[in-house]
C-alpha cells in the first residue's frame, strides 16, 4: 500500500515537472546557417507556436508537449498521463488541429514586418 502511494506521488510530481515547461524555448525552427532575416522569422514562428500551445486545453496541451516537443513515445506519454495510447492519440489529433487553425493566418500572411 505504501509503495503504491509513493509511486503515485512520484508519477504526479513527474507529470507536474514536465508540464511546467513546454521545451519550445530551446527549439530552433530553422538552421543556424540561415541569415538574420530567416532567424527573425524563426523566432517569431517559435513565439507564435508557443502562444498557440498556451491556448490549448490542459489535457491536450500535456499530450502535445510530451509527444511533439519533448519527444516522448506514445506509450511513455500515455503512461505519465495515466490514459490509454488511443486516448493520447485522440488528444494529439485534437491539439494538432487546434494549432493548425491558430497558425493558419500567420502562415498565410504575405509579410510579417
Amino acid at each position: 500500500m505504501v509503495e503504491r502511494r509513493v509511486s503515485m506521488k512520484l508519477r504526479k510530481e513527474k507529470r507536474a515537472r514536465q508540464l511546467t515547461q513546454t521545451g519550445l524555448e530551446d527549439t530552433d525552427v530553422v538552421s543556424q546557417l540561415e541569415g538574420p532575416e530567416q532567424a527573425a522569422i524563426s523566432a517569431e514562428l517559435r513565439d507564435k507556436l508557443s502562444e498557440g500551445v498556451g491556448l490549448l486545453p490542459e489535457d491536450v496541451k500535456a499530450a502535445v508537449v510530451m509527444r511533439d516537443i519533448q519527444g516522448l513515445s506514445n506509450e511513455e506519454a500515455a503512461d505519465i498521463l495515466d490514459i490509454s495510447v488511443s486516448a493520447l492519440k485522440a488528444r494529439l489529433h485534437r491539439g494538432r488541429i487546434l494549432l493548425r487553425k491558430f497558425l493558419v493566418d500567420y502562415v498565410k500572411a504575405p509579410s510579417r514586418g
